[in-house]
């Protein structure tokens, strides 16, 4: 073996450990691979591959566990924060060892937890004031619950069990006690009620009013309603509900169980019906994303691994205005095996042309054209040779051509190193690798984009990649794309690392290629090589802009797509500004 095989084999140990070195292994893997290629002997080769083939099994059975552990607990925490009731474990100095974000829901209960000060919380009965850590003492002393307050008059909405009261209820014996809060945020228990017997939207205001107020005229006033329009909606309510009386209302309510989860969000992208499904002639489903002008200019659209280019899933709202602006109605199919979409076996990126045609049949479109970005070139231009009959141009941005073969592989980015170099040569690999690497990314996206940002020489990527939004927007669509399983994702990419099976130079549509001079993903030489194949191609330098330039730039492509006169770099997306979650 090379002699920085130890130095390789304590990287991918470390790796099975620490999720977030993948990226760091598969550089120094290709880095090793490419080496042992170069310099040694077809036989060594063989038993150095293999040598490091038995590492990485152990590693990966090693990583496997602990990213399941680590994924577990993920999932559970996001089950605790569906509750609608606040619910923290407390140790005996009286701090959180864990709370769910109904807890943090009201400003007064989220004070409790300030490390800062030292709350108190009055108990009712006794009217005695303490803090969190005597009354965690007090009551594992008595041993009974207590129900405490705010010390403000209000009601006495919090419970404190001590922890042999806890354990007995199941939970885990390392909690001196469990603090519970109700009605610290809106169950989804009104809505699902409301949804079920056909409430309005006034009628669902007056019964959320009242399972607050209990008195009628009060709810009334609270939603600005006169106490005699008031009876006469709570009447509707009985009559659609079957209740007898507000006490009767009140139970038939609770007898849900969503009421124990929180108010269910309604997503921008739900109102603007973005996501939809359709099932293909072979019984498979298709799931595609839609937004615009009914009557819009038809543009497909093919993203890359993430598909936060044109979010109109994260920013609908957003995107529309520039969709109305040139009259586009952009549809994004999602590819086998990612998001909905349901898996299919493929032996080229030429096998996905028949969904889209059906996809298009199904909304009447005849003519479109195409729209890509990044690694979403592949299926693009892959539909475009199956489909050119009804394309009337094609663009690109920052798009690969894996017939290219840098000299300078080992300055490339990550994903030019994983796909150029393991997945072209070693794709059994790819396959192996891929699902962590997108794990990592997943659990450490600050880390992946540090790393880029730290080798980019573009200004532009930089500042696009630094916001907190993007990132954001690329772990949750990563987790999307991938929560039915990877295996789409994993082959999409090793047919795009293993060259196309089709020559461009059968493509006669035109074909715009808008390419970053500061591209170290998928480097500017490689598009030049492309067009120059290309019977009706060609290519718009951009000086200064590094791979990611789409991010903000998308706007003034899209025009071009559809033919706008519309200059280079002049109208632009602005990211949002992200807002912290409150889970």
């Amino acid at each position: 073996m090379p002699d920085h095989s130890e130095q390789l084999i304590h990287l991918v140990y470390e790796a099975s450990l620490d999720n977030s070195l993948w990226p760091e292994l598969v550089l120094t893997l290709a880095e090793q691979l490419e080496s042992a290629r170069e310099t040694l002997p077809a036989s060594e080769q063989q038993s150095s591959i293999f040598n490091m083939a038995q590492h990485f099994l152990r590693a990966f059975s090693i990583s496997e566990r602990i990213v399941d552990l680590q994924e577990r607990e993920g999932q559970h925490r996001a089950v605790l924060n569906t509750f609608s009731f606040g619910l923290a474990l407390i140790n005996e100095q009286g701090e959180t060892i864990m709370k769910n974000s109904a807890m943090m829901a009201q400003p007064k209960i989220a004070r409790l937890f300030d490390k800062t000060t030292t709350p108190l919380l009055r108990c009712p009965l006794t009217e005695t004031e303490q803090s969190m850590k005597q009354w965690v003492s007090q009551i594992n002393r008595t041993d009974e619950p207590s129900a405490l307050a705010l010390p403000t008059k209000g009601a006495a909405n919090l419970l404190m069990l001590p922890r042999r009261e806890a354990v007995r209820m199941g939970f885990p014996p390392k909690a001196a006690a469990v603090l519970l809060v109700t009605n610290v945020g809106e169950n989804d228990g009104i809505r699902a009620f409301a949804a079920e017997h056909g409430l309005t939207k006034r009628e669902t205001d007056l019964l959320a009013a009242i399972t607050q107020k209990s008195d009628l005229k009060q709810a009334a006033a609270e939603i600005e309603l006169s106490y005699e329009s008031a009876r006469t909606y709570l009447k509707r309510i009985y009559n659609k509900t079957g209740s007898r009386s507000q006490v009767d209302l009140i139970q038939n309510l609770h007898k849900g169980p969503l009421s124990v989860l929180r108010k269910r969000r309604t997503l921008e992208e739900e109102q603007h019906r973005v996501r939809r499904l359709m099932q293909l002639k072979d019984g498979r489903i298709l799931e595609y994303f839609i937004l615009g002008p009914k009557t819009g200019r038809p543009v497909v659209h093919f993203d890359a691994l993430a598909g936060i280019t044109v979010d109109i899933v994260g920013n609908p709202a957003g995107v529309l205005t520039h969709l109305e602006k040139y009259n586009i109605r952009l549809i994004t199919p999602c590819r086998p095996g990612g998001f909905r979409s349901s898996p299919k076996t493929m032996t080229s990126l030429r096998d996905f042309s028949g969904d889209v045609v059906e996809l298009l049949d199904h909304l009447e479109v005849d003519r479109f054209t195409v729209f890509a970005v990044s690694f979403g070139a592949g299926s693009a231009m892959a539909v475009a040779h199956e489909m050119q009959a009804r394309i009337d141009r094609v663009v690109l941005s920052a798009a690969p051509y894996p017939e290219y073969l840098p000299p300078n592989w080992r300055d490339l980015d990550l994903f030019y190193q994983m796909s150029g170099v393991l997945g072209r040569k070693w794709p059994a690999m790819l396959r192996q690798m891929l699902p962590f690497l997108i794990r990592s990314i997943m659990q450490n996206v600050d880390r992946y984009f540090d790393r880029y940002i730290s080798k980019t020489k573009s200004a532009y990527d930089v500042a696009a990649l630094s916001n907190p939004f993007i990132r954001s927007r690329m772990a949750e669509m990563l987790a999307e794309r991938t929560a039915a399983g990877m295996s789409g994702m994993v082959e999409e990419n090793v047919l795009n690392a293993q060259g196309w099976d089709f020559d461009v130079a059968n493509i006669t549509v035109p074909v715009e290629i808008y390419h970053g001079a500061l591209d170290n993903v998928a480097p500017l030489a490689g598009a030049a090589l492309m067009v120059s194949r290309l019977p009706n191609g060609i290519l718009t330098e951009l000086p200064e802009h590094g791979h990611y330039h789409h991010l903000t730039g998308w706007p003034w492509l899209l025009a071009r797509a559809v033919g706008s006169d519309v200059s280079v770099g002049e109208d632009t997306y602005v990211i949002p500004k992200y807002i912290i979650p409150d889970s």
